[in-house]
């Protein structure tokens, strides 16, 4: 006797117990009413005991029926989760992690590049930046400004070199110069770029008060803050090229290179894997777009 029975018996008891129903158990997989009862009855001989009690044109479980169909359930649920699980990778997808104002200033308006080129990989977005999950594989890639050493489970491929300034609407009613005392002029933050404007100053020597100024949950918010000519705003160059090409915003002062650059982050391991390697060809043939 083999040590398991039919699968095909499992998934129409499984069915069949939970309609308590042999013709709704049919009528939803599609088949006959006695298909189902011929497995059944196939399956309880297997097992040498009854699963339904049949009284008066209607079934219910028996005992042993509740116990296998909760099995069943536990059962087919985690083969339906490998099976999707497995479909997913196999269907070539992305899962990319960067912060909102990345994702909305430089990536999305270039994306669709890439999905044009590689229409079988489906991307994922997320706007977390930690590195573990990088290592816990809840993230494939990792687009992030960064100064400090990594660990050796990360590759870092780089980007760009990250230069910062201020920069404002042309219709910005201030005009100011590295000697201007920035304490006069109305400054924006980026909550996610808190110490961006002391980062500025230190680098230039620039002097004023770098901390007074209207705030914002995130950078994308205060770049158009300054769009609409509400004050200055400390922002990498990267992020803005298409604003200051387009003359929406200008950069009085231009750009100045601070300690950090950004970076692709992935696992080491896997870091050759097919859609890994042609994102980062994409991304490098991106930035060097200017």
């Amino acid at each position: 006797m083999s040590d398991l029975p039919s699968l095909r018996a499992l998934h129409y008891f499984k069915q069949a117990a939970l309609f308590e129903s042999f013709s709704a158990a049919a009528e939803s997989l599609n088949i006959t009413h006695s298909a189902i009862s011929h497995q059944i009855k196939n399956l309880e001989s297997w097992l040498g005991t009854p699963l339904f009690k049949r009284t008066a044109g209607r079934v219910y479980l028996t005992q042993d029926g509740e116990t296998l169909k909760k099995c069943c359930e536990q059962v087919f649920r985690n083969i339906e989760a490998t099976c999707k699980e497995i479909k997913t990778r196999e269907e070539n997808s992305l899962i990319i992690s960067c912060a909102p104002s990345f994702l909305s200033q430089w990536l999305i308006p270039r994306i669709a590049r890439f999905s044009q080129r590689h229409e079988n990989i489906a991307l994922t977005f997320q706007t977390h930046v930690n590195i573990e999950n990088i290592q816990d594989e809840r993230t494939d890639i990792l687009i992030k400004s960064n100064e400090t050493p990594l660990s050796d489970e990360i590759e870092a491929t780089l980007i760009t070199v990250d230069y910062i300034g201020p920069v404002c609407s042309p219709d910005f009613r201030h005009r100011f110069t590295y000697e201007t005392d920035f304490a006069t002029l109305p400054l924006l933050h980026a909550d996610t770029k808190i110490n961006a404007w002391q980062e500025w100053a230190r680098k230039t020597n620039t002097r004023g008060d770098f901390i007074s100024g209207k705030h914002f949950d995130n950078l994308t918010l205060a770049i158009q803050a300054a769009k609409n000519g509400l004050g200055i705003i400390m922002t990498p160059q990267i992020l803005v090229k298409k604003e200051i090409q387009e003359g929406s915003l200008i950069a009085p002062l231009g750009f100045t290179e601070v300690d950090r650059a950004t970076y692709m982050l992935v696992k080491r391991s896997r870091s050759h894997e097919k859609e890994i390697t042609l994102f980062r060809h994409w991304l490098l043939e991106e930035a060097s777009r200017g």
